[in-house]
């Protein structure tokens, strides 16, 4: 007598798609690959969500609070860094709110920041 089984159309049907998907995220994987490096995208996108109640976060938003930085002008301030902007973010003055993001956040949005700069 044979031990071995006989899987059901059912069952190998979903053990080829479940290869297929494993196919094709390793190639998603292998067009986008992962990096260190800060994303202004995804900055641009972080401040969009958080910071746009109260600063001009692009050409595209047309209100934000009256005396509040646009983040144009945070940019282009003399001798900015991304290293100031990740700083004051961090460690906000009055009335700037604690906004927690992780270290990883702040680098998007200090590139993005900075990808503003005229220079």
């Amino acid at each position: 007598m044979s031990s071995y089984k006989v899987l059901s159309p059912l069952c190998v049907f979903a053990l080829l798609t479940a290869a297929l998907l494993l196919c094709l995220a390793s190639d998603v994987e292998a067009q986008s690959p992962v990096t260190n490096e800060p994303d202004a995208d995804r900055g641009k996108a972080l401040a969009e969500r958080v910071c746009s109640n109260c600063h001009l976060v692009s050409d595209n938003q047309t209100e934000a609070v009256a005396d509040v930085p646009t983040f144009r002008e945070i940019a282009n301030q003399q001798h900015q860094t991304p290293g100031e902007v990740m700083a004051r973010i961090a460690i906000p003055a009055h009335p700037m709110p604690v906004i927690p993001l992780t270290k990883r956040e702040l680098e998007d949005l200090a590139a993005y920041i900075m990808s503003l700069r005229s220079e």
